[in-house]
């Protein structure tokens, strides 16, 4: 489970201090006590204020807030059952100890006490300002709602707390770990429920592709359209698959899959899109035209379709036409790479050699930028941090 700042335990246990403090008269050995335990934390160091805290309860047993501190200290460092102790002394002596009660839940769902936790979790996540404290009570319900099978509240805790903290990487990873979870659980009782399914067939094709198992993911799609011949999607993701296997007829052979895939879905813009690809590759510029126009008819505005549309437009010598279709799709997507490098080709072919130099330098730019940000996305992957971009922080966020 995820665990408490140093900087957030401080306030937690500030606040309860305080109260102590005003409780017991103010009296000055706890306040000397208090401010030392706080100064400890200030600096880091926790082993030095949980010291402080153990002396304040041995020299008063029934100080709920130090013990309340000292479960909140032993909780943020990872001793969770013995927080759960200190925080349920707590709460034995004084019921409404400030913030023992959510510490205490934090502490049972570190020890896979969800059932008891979750209650506590939900009531303070719905009552919490929004900030550090209530983030962290987010992520552990979502982790401990997941792991106890309460999908639903699972699924509502992380839309909530995406709406919260955009961008937040811990959210982010909670939630892909639930919707991954969810996957395997649900494709598992597919699997098992109906193993003859087309279903599952199309499952198997789709797990082959993403392992590049080529050949095995067009047989298990071909399977799948055995049992449900207008299965949508299945046509087309065959014919990118041949076109992948570069083998001598591959362009033939995906034509027939995209033209199969019109037959059963009329509306794909992408299977004309592949067409027109493929016949402006092998000349055919008449019937490249023809299909990316019916692609951009499909889905307006679809960027790779009006790249190809300038480039067969540019190969029939229609340059000034080619140059304008690229100078509006360049003012909707600035970074489309293939736009700039099309529009160099429509320069360089009317002489333009300094407005076709700055294009060329403008596509080299987005695909180095592309290619840089993939490789810092794979190195963190593979080391856990990349170039300027740091780990996945467990500990709260403003």
């Amino acid at each position: 489970m995820l665990k408490a700042s140093v900087l957030l335990l401080l306030g937690v246990i500030s606040t309860s201090m305080s109260v102590s403090a005003q409780q017991a008269g103010s009296t000055s050995a706890l306040k000397d006590q208090a401010a030392r335990a706080e100064r400890a934390l200030r600096e880091q160091d926790v082993p030095g204020a949980v010291k402080e805290y153990r002396a304040m309860i041995a020299a008063d047993p029934q100080n709920s807030q130090a013990w309340t501190a000292l479960g909140v200290l032993l909780y943020g460092s990872g001793r969770s059952a013995e927080a759960a102790e200190a925080l349920t002394r707590a709460l034995q002596i004084n019921p409404q100890a400030p913030r023992a009660e959510l510490f205490l839940s934090f502490s049972q769902a570190d020890l896979q006490q969800c059932e008891t936790a979750l209650p506590v979790l939900q009531r303070y996540f719905g009552s919490e300002p929004q900030g550090k404290l209530q983030r962290l009570t987010g992520l552990t319900l979502l982790q401990c709602s997941a792991s106890s099978k309460e999908t639903a509240t699972a699924l509502k805790v992380a839309a909530q707390l995406r709406e919260s903290y955009p961008g937040d990487p811990d959210v982010l990873y909670e939630s892909a770990e639930l919707y991954t979870r969810m996957w395997n659980e649900t494709a598992n009782e597919l699997i098992t429920t109906h193993p003859e399914s087309y279903r599952v067939h199309q499952l198997a094709a789709e797990v082959n592709e993403a392992q590049g198992n080529l050949g095995q993911a067009i047989r298990q799609y071909r399977a799948a359209l055995g049992g449900n011949p207008r299965l949508p999607q299945m046509h087309y993701r065959i014919g990118q698959l041949l076109l992948r296997t570069g083998d001598a007829d591959a362009d033939e052979r995906a034509m027939e899959e995209f033209r199969a895939e019109l037959a059963v879905n009329p509306q794909s813009a992408t299977s004309a899109l592949a067409m027109g690809e493929i016949e402006r590759h092998q000349g055919k510029l008449t019937e490249a035209t023809a299909e990316y126009t019916q692609a951009l008819k499909l889905e307006p505005g679809l960027p790779e379709a009006r790249v190809g549309l300038a480039q067969t437009l540019l190969a029939q010598h229609h340059v000034e036409a080619s140059e304008d279709q690229l100078r509006a799709l360049i003012a909707e997507h600035p970074e489309n790479a293939q736009a700039h490098y099309a529009m160099m080709l429509a320069y360089r072919e009317q002489g333009k050699l300094p407005e076709a130099t700055t294009e060329m330098a403008t596509f080299k730019r987005l695909q180095q930028g592309s290619a840089d940000q993939f490789q810092k996305k794979l190195n963190a992957l593979l080391t856990g941090a990349s170039d300027g971009v740091p780990k996945p922080d467990s500990s709260p966020h403003p």
